[in-house]
């Protein structure tokens, strides 16, 4: 066996500059995250105000014989999806219809305050829209979105999805990045434990917009395609948020290891001197 004094020397400074490089690369990820952070909410506060916008809601006083229309349509609709399974049923909603919906029906009262619609076109349907944000973490700061969006209706799991397609700021250019980053809209994941409303979206076989009217089919042997993934509900925010997450994590890690080190070296040197 080697003698104590015969051991081979070890550098003490390996470790510590393993160490370094780790602190140095997490630090590097915090700065370049946080200065991202910073410089994406300077580029939406040039697209956002500091108030809503008002928007334009129904009246629904005195527009009993309209809302009872609508509501007669859509029952009929449900009753030939629940009851007439192999004919084709579908029903068409105007601009008023859907202004309508949002102003009446309790599971669209979370949209209530922040859609107007004000066309349907073949494709999309185009609406006034305020959306809160959040300004800087911790700020507490509020920002909105005031602009003319244009959603695409699509049928998928279940759920009536509406993505943002296009986004319109008079005066402002929004980045088409920050548009593709928004998270669809999506109508159903409550819905479905509706007695009234689940059957709907389990039956529902296409959802489209043509001009003047949104379509809501069932036509037997029609398969809807469509899905929406995850990803495409994740922000660029979250993710940024992420990596500082994990800097901060890699830091605190780091500085357990020295303090640990640190400590062990003090026992050490108070053994020797005993």
């Amino acid at each position: 066996m080697p003698s104590p004094e015969n051991a081979p020397a070890r550098s003490p400074f390996a470790g510590c500059l393993i160490m370094l490089i780790l602190a140095s690369v997490a630090i590097f990820l915090i700065s370049v995250s946080a200065y991202s952070l910073i410089q994406q909410n300077k580029e939406i506060d040039k697209f956002t105000a500091a108030t809503p916008m008002p928007l334009t809601l129904p009246v629904i006083e005195g527009k009993e014989a309209e809302l009872n229309d609508l509501h007669a349509r859509l029952q009929r609709f449900r009753d030939g999806l629940i009851s007439r399974p192999e004919e084709t049923t579908s029903i068409e909603l105007t601009v008023s219809d859907l202004n309508y919906a949002l102003a009446t029906m309790t599971p669209l009262q979370d949209y209530k305050p922040y859609f107007s619609v004000k066309e349907i076109r073949d494709g999309a349907v185009i609406a006034d829209h305020t959306r809160p944000m959040n300004g800087m973490p911790g700020s507490g700061e509020k920002r909105y979105l005031n602009a003319e969006v244009a959603l695409k209706p699509v049928l998928a799991e279940k759920m009536l999805v509406f993505q943002v397609a296009e986004l319109t700021v008079p005066g402002k250019t929004v980045p088409r990045e920050f548009i593709a980053q928004i998270p669809p809209y999506r109508l159903g994941l409550e819905m479905q434990k509706d007695s009234v409303l689940g059957p709907v979206l389990e039956k529902l076989t296409a959802m489209e917009a043509k001009t003047g009217k949104l379509i809501l089919r069932r036509m037997p042997g029609e398969v809807s395609q469509a899905t929406v993934s995850d990803q495409q509900v994740d922000s660029a925010f979250t993710r940024i948020l992420r990596v500082l997450v994990c800097g901060f994590l890699l830091i605190a890690g780091l500085g357990l290891f020295f303090g640990l080190r640190a400590k062990a070296k003090k026992e050490r040197a108070a053994s020797a001197q005993s």
